[in-house]
Order: C-alpha cells, then sequence, then structure tokens
C-alpha cells in the first residue's frame, strides 16, 4: 500500500496542542545535518479548527549540499481532542501516513497534554510507526522496520514574544533493526525558541542532537529555521 499525498505549502516538526491558534496557516523550513553535512526543505500548511482538532499537509526535499532538490516524502497528519477529563488534561488521538519512495508508513499516535499553568503545560505521546514495507534486517531477512517513539513536549511560554520547547524523542525497533548508533534503540533532543514577530508571523530557531551516527563515525546535530504564516 501507498499513499498518494498532494503538495500543500507546510512546515514545522510537531506543533504541540497548547500552541495551536484556529485557523489555516502556512510554514517553510530549512534544516542542515552536520554530520551528513547535508540540507532538508520542507514545506507544510495546515488547519487548526476552534475545539482543538487539525489537519496538516508536508512536503519534504532532499536539497544534499544544496546541489539538487529531489523529493523525499509527503505526510498528511489529522488529530482530535477526543478526552477532557478536566480543563487542564486533554487526550488527543492522531493519525500521520507517510509516503516516500519505498513505501507508506502509518503512525498512530496519542497526545496527553496536561497545562500546568497559561504559560507552561506538558505533552506526553506515545507513537507507533508501522512500516508497510520491508527492509533487509541484521539477519539479512525481509522484515518491516517499525517503531515504538515516546516523546515529550515541555512548552513554556517566556513573555509575550517568546516561547521555548524541549522535546526528547526516544525510539525503539520492534524487529531485529538498529538505528544510526548501532543499536535498537536510539535518541533525539530538541530545543525550539519561536519568536512571534506579529500575530500572523512567527519564524522559529531549533537546534537537535540525533545520537551517534556510525556511518559518519560522529555525533548527529540538527539546526532548523523557519517561518509559520496564519491567516
Amino acid at each position: 500500500m501507498k499513499v498518494k499525498l498532494p503538495l500543500l505549502i507546510i512546515i514545522s516538526t510537531a506543533y504541540p496542542l497548547s500552541s495551536l491558534a484556529a485557523g489555516a496557516w502556512i510554514e517553510g523550513r530549512e534544516a542542515y545535518n552536520t554530520a551528513s553535512e547535508e540540507h532538508e526543505f520542507v514545506l507544510r500548511g495546515g488547519y487548526n479548527f476552534e475545539q482543538g482538532a487539525g489537519i496538516m499537509l508536508t512536503n519534504a526535499y532532499n536539497t544534499g549540499k544544496l546541489d539538487q532538490f529531489k523529493h523525499s516524502y509527503n505526510e498528511l497528519e489529522g488529530w482530535y481532542p477526543l478526552f477532557k477529563p478536566t480543563t487542564e488534561f486533554t487526550i488527543l488521538p492522531a493519525l500521520i501516513l507517510t509516503d516516500n519512495t519505498d513505501g507508506s508508513t502509518v503512525s498512530p499516535y496519542v497526545d496527553f497534554n496536561y497545562k500546568f499553568t497559561p504559560d507552561f503545560n506538558v505533552t506526553f505521546r506515545y507513537r507507533y510507526n508501522n512500516k508497510n514495507y520491508d527492509s533487509v534486517d541484521l539477519n539479512g531477512d525481509e522484515n518491516k522496520d517499525s517503531t515504538h517513539q515516546f516523546v515529550m513536549y515541555w512548552n513554556l511560554k517566556l513573555n509575550d514574544k517568546w516561547a521555548y520547547t524541549f522535546e526528547p524523542d526516544y525510539f525503539i525497533h520492534v524487529n531485529d533493526f538498529h538505528s544510526k548508533n548501532g543499536k535498537d534503540h536510539n535518541w533525539e533532543l530538541n530545543n525550539k525558541i519561536t519568536y512571534t514577530l506579529t500575530p500572523q508571523w512567527k519564524p522559529y530557531f531549533e537546534v537537535s542532537w540525533l545520537d551517534r551516527w556510525n556511518q559518519y563515525d560522529r555525533e548527529q546535530y540538527r539546526f532548523r529555521t523557519g517561518i509559520r504564516y496564519y491567516f
């Protein structure tokens, strides 16, 4: 099964529940990975509904060392705040469909968001990345390299202009596969600063540690810069 998704201008990684304003938006993002010395360009767009539901479309391109422009993947994501036991606590199920040249991945996830104060909230996410195509595993067999993904978003509004998000991700391979660090698990640590230039324009900058990549015998760091526009 392959999921064919249309192109729509979009960007950004993940915006936690509390940061979403109602209405349509578009975004653009550039990323640079230090170990591979490669770039990625992403276009993204979506719509956030008043009650907290939303939909997002993404197109990503591998721009190499700024010497190419190759399509990387398409992604469609939707979420809905299904349960709200209290005014501070929200349970939000969602689904991501990803399509690339190898095949498709279906990734259901659920968010548990708690607002400690109007300026500080935390989201815990469990996501299962179910790949619908086979790859060669450590034993030389054809198998699906699906993963469990555990994420936390620590979202802090510093003032009327600045906001900070710390996002640790932990991945565990379901079958006999290794991550780029040569282990059956890996970490990603993301730090993101968002600036409210105007109510419509919100640029951001993100620095991430993507664990060790044995292929390059180096730690992989990623720098992202982007801007989102709200209509």
